[in-house]
């Protein structure tokens, strides 16, 4: 994560504070009404009452302590927040003395929002994260959905989630099943003789549905039997003819169609099978829902078995509740 992002308490809790403060003193003024001539009788034994009348003291009493009250619940609210690093979020508070609450995060985390009553209509609510058996709460603050889609874009999957290097030999050995499928290219069409945008647009409805489920390996470069192609032809539909060139137009091609907050969550190997160059598209489980943009429609892919299914609308819901029980709407 490059910096950091604070966040306060939306302005709707001020307001609350202020209505409650208001509440506050009508009732102490309430109370003060019972106790009749004991108040003055009170008030008569200060020196200062020989030049300040009763009624004077009594509304510079009441205006003193609301203005007092409504300067605290302010700079309470104001000195408020709360900062999210990459692997944790600090909760500061306090006007005179400051305390610092900091729990540690990761990418096993879950998010749930918690709109509230007013939430939706005012914008506003609490996000619960969760992570093993801890949790910890950002308590009302403005537009928590931007707030969740800036965590999940921030973090950075860390390179030792992707494990060691995928034995090549050992994946085409098997045959295409729910995590693993072959193409024999990225965008060189065999037929044609040259490059097809719908060969791409097939590649990365395998990535998406990859990233709906739970990942998976795509293998570029080798026949329907599993005989090696190489990348060559890919290559020389590219401004830059080698794998550097090769991944560049994936990164752009996938932050077109899939989203650059995303990416972190793939990573392309290289193999040199036999003197051909063959490339594996290694794709971990997506936290949440991956859509794949096409001509300004977004479809939504998972994998049933060797194929990538496409979900109705009406089917999409009920698959993330499952797939995603803590996930943010």
């Amino acid at each position: 994560m490059h910096g950091e992002i604070t966040t306060k308490r939306s302005p709707i809790v001020l307001m609350w504070k202020f209505a409650v403060i208001e509440t506050f003193g009508f009732f102490l003024y309430f109370i003060a009404t019972l106790l009749g001539n004991t108040k003055y009788e009170l008030y008569a034994q200060f020196s200062f009452s020989n030049f300040l009348s009763y009624q004077a003291a009594k509304i510079l009493f009441l205006l003193s302590a609301q203005f007092a009250l409504t300067v605290y619940a302010f700079l309470s609210w104001y000195y408020e927040e709360y900062t999210i690093h990459a692997d944790s979020i600090t909760h500061t508070s306090g006007i005179f003395w400051k305390k610092a609450e900091v729990f540690t995060t990761n990418k096993s985390v879950s998010l749930t929002v918690k709109p509230g009553p007013l939430g939706k209509l005012f914008h506003y609510g609490s996000i619960s994260v969760k992570k093993d058996t801890s949790s910890f709460t950002l308590s009302h603050i403005s537009r928590p959905e931007r707030i969740i889609k800036a965590i999940w874009g921030e973090y950075d999957v860390p390179e030792h989630a992707f494990g060691r290097k995928p034995d090549i030999e050992k994946l085409l050995g098997e045959t295409e099943h729910d995590r693993l499928e072959f193409k024999s290219s990225l965008r060189f069409d065999y037929k044609a003789g040259n490059a097809s945008r719908e060969l791409e647009k097939a590649a990365m409805k395998t990535v998406a549905a990859f990233l709906n489920s739970n990942g998976g390996y795509l293998v570029i470069g080798v026949s329907d039997i599993r005989m090696p192609l190489g990348l060559k032809n890919d290559y020389q539909t590219l401004q830059r003819k080698d794998s550097d060139g090769f991944e560049n137009h994936f990164s752009q091609s996938f932050n077109n169609m899939i989203g650059p907050e995303f990416r972190s969550f793939i990573k392309l190997w290289f193999h040199n099978m036999n003197g051909y160059e063959l490339c594996t598209i290694q794709t971990l489980p997506s936290p949440r829902p991956v859509y794949l943009k096409i001509d300004n429609d977004e479809h939504f892919y998972m994998r049933t078995g060797n194929i990538s299914t496409s979900l109705k609308l009406s089917e999409i819901e009920s698959y993330a509740r499952s797939r995603w029980p803590n996930r943010v709407s």
